[in-house]
């Protein structure tokens, strides 16, 4: 049987703090996410030692393991589903509220990981707008609580003596795919379990006794102390933007397979045992449940970005909502169902997972009803699906002509020529993207072409996903060189440190002796806009919205502007065409939001800032 050790409660709170307090916006802890993966570790650790004590003792069986892990996982996670769907019942919008209500049946059916790795795409929701997103993690643990014990119970079968080769082999195949998926589909990567099963299987091979022995106490000492230091240089040099899970991923998971192996009686084992630390790292499971809904709604109702307040705030009702869920269910599950047959804790389990799917179906069904909203408000929260839209389709050519991860660029219908119109070619990443259809229609004399990606801004030597170099790097190197075209219309979301790239790729095309045009950035907000504007208009107020507004892009704009015009281009400011005389519109032409999501341009916002641009001289 599993001896309980006080130091791996204190190795849970060590994973679940620097969770919490990054994701409430203390930005110095950089790394605070990778606690997921310190969770991994232990999760492998632990669940692997109680099947190999299982079955030392003759009792293994994979219906009594999920059994317990139904028990373990499934109440208070319920319980947190049922109060965010009331909570989105009363404060989202219909389209968030449909989305919210699909995140709630993937999380309960341990799918969500898969369920938003799929949906959380180029256009998708702002992470910080999804109250449920957290749930990813569980979406992995889950799967793997269903196949390794298969895992397990094949290899006890037929080659009791090979697990340590069996999980060795599972761990390398796992970091080497998941360094390819980082590498080429990072979303997949991130939020997929093959990519993650080699920090599992790590906390597996310490439970199956892999970790070399080390016979005194100092070295022991020295190897938990190592440990401890990975973790620490994870929270301290990983960046989102780093290359994760793998290989960055490395730097927590082995810190925490070296606590394991050697921490117990160790110098890092009197500090982790400490009460207090113990006890966060009972609460750890509910506290990390409770947490991201929380911050997410108050970031909803107040603002995206949280000041030292707000982060006191939710930080507080997070740590009492762990502390109320702890004591008054996960505690009394546990002790309530103990001597249940496994059987029917399994079927129990599946019942749940039907009643709060259907629950979730209901909630879908009815998400228009929930609330009532004057008809000008429900006509701009229904932005929040705008991707599904005719326009969205028109604007964009999704999959053709701007392509997202895992898309090929349609080289041969997207660059056609014309023998009797002069060529115009609309350039760069979905903020270029965003003009195409606007463009064809301010200049209907032209053949206007479209070459664009998901974050594939049009510029040499710059940093670019897979899908993007797939013609990106060809159309500035070769279509450009063969292919003699009128007019160039470059715009993108131009980042802060890349001004020599503008430079340097504003006059090379122009030394080409092609008019060049480029558009600055656009408005954007923190968050999604339809929502945002939406809150504002319900609450009497729609400039409320503007206090959401990141006047960094105005600075931005500004920085570009002469950039772009020593390097002998033509400079449109997509800002000053929002906001004549500093004065923004919340809303397009049409009545709609001016964007869709957090700074993209609706159509009709697309055609407003197009009059804006000249056009090009004819050769």
């Amino acid at each position: 049987m599993l001896r309980y050790r006080n130091d791996i409660d204190g190795l849970r709170a060590v994973a679940v703090v620097p969770i919490v307090l990054y994701h409430a916006g203390v930005s110095q802890i950089s790394g605070g996410f990778i606690g997921v993966d310190v969770f991994f570790v232990i999760s492998g650790f632990l669940i692997t030692s109680i099947m190999l004590g299982d079955i030392e003792a003759g009792r293994f069986s994979v219906v009594a393991f999920w059994g317990k892990r139904i028990v373990r996982i499934f109440p208070a996670l319920f319980v947190m589903l049922a109060g965010v769907m009331i909570a989105g019942c009363l404060f989202l919008f219909p389209g968030d509220l449909r989305a919210l209500a699909f995140s709630t049946a993937a999380a309960a059916a341990f799918v969500s990981n898969i369920w938003f790795e799929f949906t959380t795409g180029y256009f998708g929701p702002a992470a910080e707008t999804l109250p449920l997103l957290h749930t990813w993690s569980l979406g992995v643990e889950d799967q793997f609580y269903i196949v390794h014990p298969l895992l397990i119970a094949v290899v006890h079968r037929f080659a009791p003596d090979r697990l340590k080769p069996v999980l060795v082999v599972t761990a390398l195949a796992s970091f080497a795919l998941g360094l390819w998926l980082c590498l080429s589909m990072p979303v997949h990567g991130f939020y997929g379990l093959p990519g993650r099963v080699w920090e599992l299987a790590l906390g597996a091979l310490v439970a199956a006794g892999a970790a070399p022995l080390l016979a005194s106490q100092r070295a022991r000492d020295m190897a938990a102390l190592g440990g401890a230091g990975l973790i620490a240089l994870g929270y301290l040099l990983i960046r989102p933007t780093s290359l994760f899970p793998v290989p960055w991923g490395a730097l927590p998971a082995f810190g925490t397979a070296l606590i394991i192996a050697y921490g117990d009686g160790a110098i890092t084992a009197r500090l982790l045992a400490a009460g207090p630390v113990r006890f966060i790292g009972k609460i750890s499971y509910s506290l990390y449940l409770w947490h991201w809904p929380i911050i997410t709604f108050w970031r909803l109702r107040h603002d995206m970005v949280l000041t030292p307040a707000d982060t006191a705030i939710v930080v507080t009702l997070s740590f009492a909502a762990a502390v109320l869920s702890y004591r008054f269910v996960e505690r009394p599950t546990i002790d309530g169902f103990r001597g249940f047959r496994p059987g029917r804790l399994v079927a129990g389990g599946l019942v749940g997972v039907g009643l709060i799917v259907a629950t979730a179906g209901v909630v879908h069904l009815n998400a228009e009803n929930w609330r009532t909203y004057p008809p000008e408000v429900r006509k701009v929260a229904s932005y929040a699906d705008y991707t599904a839209t005719a326009d969205h389709r028109a604007q964009f050519l999704d999959g053709t002509c701007f392509v997202s991860l895992g898309e090929t660029y349609q080289r041969d219908a997207c660059l056609k020529l014309s023998t009797t119109k002069p060529n115009m070619l609309v350039f760069g990443d979905s903020h270029a993207a965003q003009y195409w259809k606007a463009i064809e229609e301010r200049f209907p004399a032209w053949n206007v072409m479209q070459a664009t990606g998901a974050a594939c801004r049009g510029l040499w030597n710059v940093r670019a996903e897979s899908h993007c170099l797939g013609f990106m790097p060809w159309i500035l190197d070769d279509w450009l060189v063969k292919n003699r075209i009128d007019a160039i219309i470059l715009a993108g979301r131009w980042l802060d440190g890349e001004d020599d790239l503008v430079k340097d790729t504003v006059s090379r095309l122009v030394a080409r002796g092609v008019p060049l045009t480029v558009i600055g950035p656009t408005v954007e907000y923190e968050g999604e806009m339809p929502a945002i504007l939406a809150d504002a208009m319900m609450r009497g107020d729609p400039e409320l919205a503007a206090k959401k507004r990141v006047m960094e892009r105005r600075d931005r704009d500004a920085e570009m502007a002469p950039i772009v015009k020593a390097a002998g281009a033509v400079w449109v400011s997509a800002w000053d065409a929002e906001c004549p005389a500093g004065r923004c519109r919340l809303f397009d032409p049409d009545g709609g939001p001016m964007h869709f999501d957090y700074g993209h341009l609706t159509l009709a916002g697309a055609r407003l800032v197009a009059k804006a641009i000249p056009e090009p001289a004819r050769k």
